[in-house]
């Protein structure tokens, strides 16, 4: 299983390039950087990235084609290829977080993003792209510049109908917070459908997004996944059901709006006690332990088992998504983690 990586989207090109050095030489398989509709534009922001490394994938994650019609989005993952000597991947998911800032119609969700990705896919030098899809339909689309080494297209899949899709079409699957009983289900599906495309499951990619909150100390751990816990899966009720009782789900989705305070208050967050109104600390700890890796530096050893389990149950990325003081998450992970998977 590789390891993968992924950044809040906050660096400008400069300090992104600083990072993307760093975990290149620290063994990190691909940088991913997450999307956000008012962040910078993350094509042009691996742009000093892709000039200083040579090796690591460069991940835009994940644009939807509805926030950018799949030719443009071809045309800018081209030119990132081309920047990047090949090194240039994406994943394309539904955008729903684009719904935080546009009201857009996502009731075709994944008819768009299976059209996307063929777009993608079959984009060249040597033959033009024509397709008569029902909602991006295009032609005569052959930018000639492009290199033969195609960029990497995954589908940002979680529920069935994508997951399916993502077989037919994509080069691999990446999930985000999917809690370890629920991968072995998620893979398995994929690969049958993928027998029964005709597709090896040899090359497919199978990825998930895991919270990696380590610190020094156990409080400055617990308090940054705290902090971001409504981001797991925005806690939706798909997600807690493999761990929490039916009265709990119910409790922590009626009061999803305590979650979101230390979002966007961290500062007094972090100076408090790291509790949440109305949620007991019990079910508070059980999601922290079920959605994410939360350790000290002396304990992660023992935590990396939920690491081992989610390579047995068949995943070969795991994409630790890194917080707070990325440099330092960053060498930890070259020090304690790339070497046990390499």
């Amino acid at each position: 299983m590789q390891i993968d990586i992924a950044l809040e989207p906050e660096y400008n090109a400069s300090e992104l390039a600083e990072l993307a050095q760093l975990a290149e030489a620290n063994g990190i398989a691909t940088l991913w950087v997450t999307n956000d509709t008012q962040a910078r534009d993350l094509f042009m922001l691996f742009t000093k990235a892709a000039e200083v490394t040579s090796r690591i994938r460069l991940g835009v994650m994940a644009i939807s084609p509805f926030e950018m019609h799949p030719l443009k989005m071809s045309i800018a993952l081209q030119t990132l290829n081309e920047m990047s000597n090949g090194r240039a991947s994406i994943i394309v998911g539904g955008g729903g977080a684009i719904q935080a800032n546009a009201k857009i119609d996502l009731s075709r969700r994944v008819r768009a993003v299976r059209e996307c990705i063929q777009i993608l896919k079959e984009t060249n030098a040597h033959t033009p792209v024509n397709l008569n899809e029902e909602i991006y339909p295009v032609w005569r689309f052959q930018p000639r510049w492009a290199l033969d080494t195609p960029p990497r297209v995954l589908a940002g899949a979680n529920a069935d109908q994508m997951l399916r899709m993502a077989a037919r079409k994509a080069d691999g699957i990446h999930m985000s917070d999917i809690p370890l009983p629920l991968v072995p289900a998620a893979i398995d599906k994929v690969s049958q459908a993928l027998a029964r495309h005709d597709r090896s499951v040899e090359g497919f990619e199978f990825n998930n997004f895991w919270a990696f909150h380590v610190k020094e100390s156990r409080r400055e751990a617990e308090m940054e996944a705290r902090s971001r816990l409504i981001l797991r899966g925005m806690l939706q009720r798909h997600y807690l059901e493999p761990f929490l009782d039916e009265a709990d789900v119910k409790l922590v989705r009626d009061n999803v709006a305590s979650f979101y305070k230390p979002l966007y208050n961290r500062k007094a967050f972090y100076a408090g006690d790291g509790t949440f109104e109305n949620i007991p600390e019990p079910v508070a700890q059980t999601l922290l332990d079920s959605l994410s890796l939360v350790a000290s530096t002396a304990e992660l050893d023992d935590r990396l088992q939920v690491l081992h389990d989610f390579a047995a149950a068949g995943l070969t990325h795991i994409t630790l998504g890194l917080h707070d003081d990325p440099a330092d998450a960053i060498k930890l992970i070259g020090e304690r983690v790339v070497p046990v998977f390499h």
